[in-house]
């Protein structure tokens, strides 16, 4: 403590050297991850002593396992994934510190920070070492308050009137002073979502880099980046939203609606270049981003919909380790009714729709086997998935199960800084996304394995069960939604690959498609993929080791249960245009004639200048 008083006692009167500053912010950091070590300290050791207690049961007799010849299983069963999480492990002790170590820390750091906000605000122009020391400034600030809240002497109401003060005698004028709008006018400059111009690791012992003599270093960690001073602002503001629901608007204002802001964050949402292709430190960049998004959520001035689409833009980007922040904006963002404004969705598509009116020229239309219209306008889509958000949020949520014990770790190691909760510090499949590309896709594919994984234990699916219907619904209700208002976020899933998981779909289950709510966005999704000028079945799928084998499945479910259902007929008609394998034609026309029988489409439904031309 006396350390901290005096260093500020030094920086006041002008005698600390960049040296000096450097050894002040070490030492701001070490004092951060010691607050989250004590702010835990209580909580690990109740564990410990509640785990050491049954440990005293184990020399009680246990009961008798039931006998063997019990009841066969059930068919319904599916055995976990070989990749499943492993339950957390047991905490170690953690060090001797309590909050008692910590509770006289915030002050002095506090003048440490309001010193140089003070200076940057009279002088834009300051040195790199006093960033820094102001960066670790204001990450022990937002640890701090984040831990204070959950102990036991922690009193609100002057917790929350010490924060509005100072917010509104520091970092309101701060956010609006030149310092800051030169910061923000950077971000362009300096942001990782460009195309990379570094095509190998150079350093073999340093992988995630990416530089070497005559490369170009990761555009986030140049010299004069914005993002190190932005990056621990935003994560300061928004702690203190996270407590205080009343702070001045202008706090959150003049970050998210500055004019530099708002266009970098539309290059962003509309960038076709993967952050994570720079490696691990673009994950500075796409953290602030996080917090960016966050605060967005808690003022209604700010472009709701603009930084959702950045929601959704950062599941593909996120790298392993950082479960935590996608977890998050899955349970809180993606799938928030208020974000996705869907009442402005459903007034484009209807304006839409009226735009394309044209008179009926008497053409049949296209029906299921069941008899049902599939000509259904894409406004009244909209409206559907706008009441199923709930359960469409449900349905990955339950998908993500997996992604929720990660998500814990990585919480631990990112926000709380508490290194002894977790066992090891190793992250599984280094360097790449949390999330794959085609993430909106997941769940057909989990209900093939289950449907697959019954098969091969005789149990054969002969009707589809409800819940097997609800998750394709909805799923496909998610991905039209994404298709019709956000297309630009499946540019990095390949038209084959959406083909692939939308035949998983049907060979889940033998009546799958035959379901109204299935059909009606199932043919939408198909017509996009028929209109599809980069459909390569001869690319990589992720996945799929052999594409004509997994066509061949489809061919021989449609023969099996189709009925001639011309939805299913146009489905198995995609790769059988001139411009894919001749082996896929090849399989309909001579070795499965027999399915010819029900392959009828009326031909006002099939574009033949597409199907029969050459690419």
């Amino acid at each position: 403590m006396a350390s901290l008083h005096g260093m500020l006692a030094s920086y006041q009167a002008g005698r600390l050297t960049p040296a000096h500053l450097l050894h002040a912010t070490l030492l701001i950091r070490l004092l951060e991850a010691v607050t989250s070590v004590a702010a835990t300290a209580e909580g690990v050791r109740s564990q410990l002593t509640a785990s050491s207690s049954t440990e005293t049961d184990i020399n009680r007799p246990v009961a008798a396992a039931p006998p063997p010849d019990a009841a066969a299983p059930s068919p319904v069963a599916v055995a976990p994934p070989p990749d499943a999480a492993a339950p957390p492990p047991v905490a170690t002790a953690p060090p001797p510190v309590d909050w008692s170590h910590v509770n006289g820390l915030l002050q002095p750091i506090e003048s440490c920070l309001k010193l140089l906000l003070g200076k940057w605000m009279q002088t834009p122009d300051v040195e790199e070492a006093e960033v820094q020391l102001g960066v670790g400034c204001m990450n022990f600030i937002a640890t701090y308050y984040a831990a204070f809240k959950s102990q036991s002497h922690f009193r609100a109401v002057d917790c929350l009137e010490h924060i509005e003060s100072l917010c509104n005698r520091l970092l309101v004028p701060f956010s609006s002073s030149a310092a800051m709008q030169k910061t923000l006018g950077r971000l362009a400059q300096y942001t990782a979502f460009r195309e990379s111009s570094c095509t190998s690791h150079a350093v073999p012992s340093l992988p995630s880099l990416h530089c070497s003599r005559g490369r170009t270093l990761c555009p986030v960690i140049k010299t004069g980046t914005p993002f190190l001073l932005l990056t621990a602002y935003t994560r300061l503001v928004h702690s203190f939203c996270c407590l205080h629901r009343g702070l001045d608007e202008r706090l959150l204002t003049g970050i998210l609606n500055h004019a530099a802001v708002t266009s970098y964050v539309q290059t962003i949402s509309k960038s076709v270049h993967q952050a994570s292709a720079w490696g691990w430190f673009a994950r500075h960049e796409t953290h602030c981003l996080y917090d960016m998004v966050k605060l967005s959520a808690c003022t209604p001035s700010s472009d709701a919909r603009l930084y959702h689409q950045v929601a959704l833009r950062l599941l593909m980007c996120m790298l392993t380790g950082d479960e935590f922040f996608v977890y998050d904006l899955l349970s809180t963002t993606v799938f928030s009714p208020a974000a996705l404004r869907l009442s402005q969705l459903e007034t484009d598509a209807i304006s839409s729709d009226v735009a394309d009116l044209r008179l009926s020229d008497g053409a049949a239309k296209l029906s299921g086997a069941a008899l049902f219209d599939l000509e259904v306008p894409s406004s009244r889509l909209l409206r559907l998935a706008a009441d199923s958000l709930p359960s469409i949020r449900a349905t990955y949520m339950t998908a993500a199960a997996q992604l929720a014990l990660l998500a814990e770790k990585s919480r631990v190691l990112t926000k709380s800084g508490a290194p002894h909760t977790v066992s090891g510090f190793m992250l599984r499949r280094p360097l790449q996304p949390v999330l794959p590309n085609d993430w909106p896709l997941s769940p057909l594919v989990d209900l093939y394995h289950k449907s697959l994984s019954a098969e091969q234990r005789g149990f054969f699916v002969e009707e589809v069960t409800p819940a097997a219907v609800h998750v394709v619904s909805v799923c496909l209700r998610w991905l039209y939604v994404l298709l019709e208002c956000w297309p630009q976020l499946l540019l990095f899933v390949s038209p084959a690959t959406v083909y692939s998981r939308l035949a998983c779909a049907l060979l889940a289950g033998p009546d799958l498609f035959l379901d109204a709510t299935v059909a009606l966005h199932f043919k939408a999704v198909v017509w996009r993929l028929c209109c599809s000028a980069t459909l390569d079945f001869t690319e990589s799928i992720p996945g799929i080791a052999s594409f004509p084998d997994l066509y061949l499945q489809v061919i021989e479910q449609f023969k099996a249960v189709s009925f001639g259902d011309a939805l299913f007929c146009c489905f198995v008609l995609i790769p059988l245009q001139q411009q894919h394998a001749v082996q896929l034609r090849k399989m309909l026309w001579a070795e499965h004639s027999e399915a010819l029988r029900s392959l009828s489409v009326p031909l006002n439904k099939v574009n033949i200048n597409t199907f029969l031309a050459f690419h």
